[in-house]
């Protein structure tokens, strides 16, 4: 997939802020506010919830990285 151009976002509250916020947030996650909050406080969103913000993300030619989830991203091979 090529993802050029995608803004890329670095941060938990970044991941927030551009879905709508925490309430609008908590809603797509289908989680409570506080849940959003405890999240952007540790800089990390809650793994389960990495390809529903993946997909609105990408509605708003947003990207963020799967670290922002706990998910390490694959090694690329050194040639």
């Amino acid at each position: 997939m090529n993802d050029s151009h995608f803004r890329k976002l670095s941060t938990a509250a970044a991941v927030v802020d551009a879905v709508g916020g925490t309430f609008k947030a908590a809603e797509i996650a289908d989680c409570k506010p506080p849940a959003i909050s405890n999240a952007i406080a540790r800089g990390r969103l809650p793994s389960p919830t990495f390809l529903i913000f993946e997909a609105e993300l990408a509605e708003r030619g947003l990207k963020a990285p799967p670290e922002l989830w706990g998910i390490r991203s694959p090694r690329r091979k050194r040639r």
